[in-house]
């Protein structure tokens, strides 16, 4: 995972902590206009403070966000070359980090067909129909057909 990954990591979880202060500022500048149109004259001591309030929680916000994007770095740095998934809700949404190219166990898996989980009787069906196709074009004799037969019936 190369450097660009990293800071776009970083860089969208700084976006969504944004999103989450400008929805608090979003609901205190509701709250003042409320205010406001009570009177400014008898709720100007509480807009001040409230602004103070304000300030000082987004002050604070922000050196909390320049922490945790510090360590952010430093754990997604320690991830690197590793394959991570992150599942949530119950694998509903997943998400992962790594190299793009498959290992030796997948590459072997995806070099034919799909694999498909078949029940056991479709397994049956198939097999008893490639044994007659078989017997039919006359390359398995009857002896042959019947034992291999007896075989799949169990």
């Amino acid at each position: 995972m190369g450097r660009l990954a990293e800071n776009s990591l970083v860089k969208s979880i700084f976006v969504a902590f944004l999103i989450l202060t400008m929805h608090v500022l979003l609901i205190a500048g509701i709250g003042i206009l409320i205010l406001l149109f009570y009177g400014i004259i008898n709720h100007m001591v509480w807009m001040i403070v409230g602004i103070v309030l304000i300030a000082i929680w987004g002050y604070l916000f922000y050196r909390k966000v320049i922490e945790d994007s510090k360590e952010l770095k430093n754990v997604v740095g320690d991830l690197k070359g590793k394959n991570v998934e992150i599942k949530l809700l119950g694998g509903l949404a997943t998400f992962r980090m790594g190299d793009s190219v498959p290992n030796n166990s997948t590459k072997q898996l995806s070099a034919g067909r799909p694999r498909e989980l078949a029940a056991p009787e479709s397994d049956r069906v198939k097999s008893l129909t490639e044994l007659s196709r078989l017997y039919e074009n006359k390359l398995i004799t009857y002896e042959e057909y019947q034992k291999a037969k007896k075989d799949l019936l169990g």
